[in-house]
This record gives structure tokens, sequence and C-alpha cells, in this order.
């Protein structure tokens, strides 16, 4: 049996499931998947319930308290680098009974955002409830796992905020296990839903080519057994490990 699946693995379909499963590793890695695939939660009830990591949250946020961090990228050669490039800003948004997270913001949204943060240190002032909102849909991650220092940044902008280390870690804990998370996703999660349909439908392919082989490995071995193969197909004579094949006419 397992002479038969090695010979099944042909390489088209060992190449098919080679990429469908690093497609899937990189969705993993990002955080998306598998959690793209759970039931959606509404902003609302993320502040009502909190956030937990792996959450997948999809609506419009209509509450931020300002920008904490920026995400920048640049190669970095032996002796020099190139001149960063900001792709991204971390927005401070609450989330459950006092609490607080990150969301990712892309820099074509910044303005909307910066009008959004205005308005709800207004709305805490004493003003009008929020008129702008953002469209998000995104998982919740680990900080660590997005940007290098940027949980650091999380907590010193909560400590300029008024908070005690205490007060943070009661915080924290409360919504999140202690963990700082950052609700991260793609600038269009239709490009997510497309990878993961790629890589499911080249698995499938995949498996079904190996088990299509298997069946005929299978077939092979039960005539050379019996003594029959069909006209014109190979029959194959087995020495030790070595597979030696011919073709036999049968009229």
């Amino acid at each position: 049996m397992i002479k038969r699946l090695i010979r099944s693995f042909s390489v088209t379909p060992f190449m098919l499931l080679l990429f469908g499963c690093i497609i899937l590793g990189v969705m993993v890695k990002g955080g998306e998947f598998p959690y793209i695939l759970m039931p959606s939660h509404t902003y609302d009830e993320v502040l009502e319930d909190g956030l937990k990591k792996g959450e997948h949250v999809k609506g419009e946020i209509y509450y931020s308290l300002g920008s904490f961090a920026a995400q920048e990228t640049y190669t970095q050669y032996e002796n020099s680098r190139t001149p960063a490039k900001t792709t991204g800003y971390y927005y401070l948004i609450p989330v459950g009974e006092q609490g607080m997270a990150a969301i990712y913001i892309r820099k074509d949204d910044l303005k909307t955002m910066k009008a959004l943060t205005e308005e709800t240190k207004a709305y805490l002032a004493g003003g009008e409830f929020p008129q702008t909102t953002i469209h998000f849909e995104g998982t919740a991650v680990k900080m660590e796992r997005n940007l290098k220092g940027l949980e650091g940044a999380f907590r010193k902008q909560l400590e300029q905020m008024g908070y005690t280390e205490a007060e943070i870690e009661n915080m924290l804990s409360t919504y999140s296990d202690g963990e700082c998370l950052v609700l991260s996703g793609p600038a269009d999660m239709s490009v997510i839903y497309v990878m993961m349909a790629i890589s499911l439908i080249l698995i499938l392919v995949g498996i079904i080519l190996i088990v299509r082989n298997y069946r005929k490995e299978v077939e092979y071995d039960e005539m050379e057994a019996s003594g029959l193969t069909k006209q014109g197909e190979p029959s194959r004579d087995i020495e030790g490990d070595s597979v030696k094949t011919y073709y036999v006419n049968r009229r």
C-alpha cells in the first residue's frame, strides 16, 4: 500500500499540493486563515463583548482615539538602506468595557481616520456623535506578529493618556487574556477569499489526481497478479527496488 501511494505522487499532483499549502501557509502566517472562515462580528458586538484573538471583525468603525504608530518598509543593504516608506498607521480604538485595542489603517484611509479621530474627541467632550465611519474587515492578531515595537508603542500611548501600568494590565485582561491585539486586514479582503479559493482548489485537484493514480496502481497490480493486462497498456515487472516496464499485446 505504501509503495502504491508513493508511486501515485507524480510531479503534477505534488506541485499542486505544494503550491496550495504554500498559499495557505502565507495566510496562516498573516493571521487571516482559518479565522476568516468564522462568522464575522460587528464593531457593535466588539464594543459590547470585547475582542478576542482570532476574531473575525467586519463592519463600520465609528470611534478613534488617535494614532500611536506607523508601519514603514525599507530595503536593508550591507552598509545602507533605502528611504523608509510609510505604508499604514495604527490607531487606538475602544473595545469592550473600558478596553483598548489597535487597528491597522491603510495610508489611503488616513484622511478619513483623522476626521473620525477629531469627531470622536469632540463627542467625548460633549459634542455630537461621530458622523464619519471607516469600513474594516480583518482579524484580531497579537501585535508582536505584525510590527516590531508595536506593543511597546501601544502601552506607551496608554501611559501618556493617564493609565497606570496596573490599569493597563487590568484593561487588557478583561477582553484579550492579557494580550495586546491589533485588528489587521488587507486593503481588499476579496484578495484573501480569492487566495483561499485558489489554494483549496489546488489541494483538492492534487488529492483527486493522487487518488486517481492510486486506483490505477491498484488496477495494474491486480492485473499483474492475475496475469492479465489491457491490450497495449504497460505491465510492470518488479525486481527488488527496480521497476521494469514492458508492453504486452494480447489477441
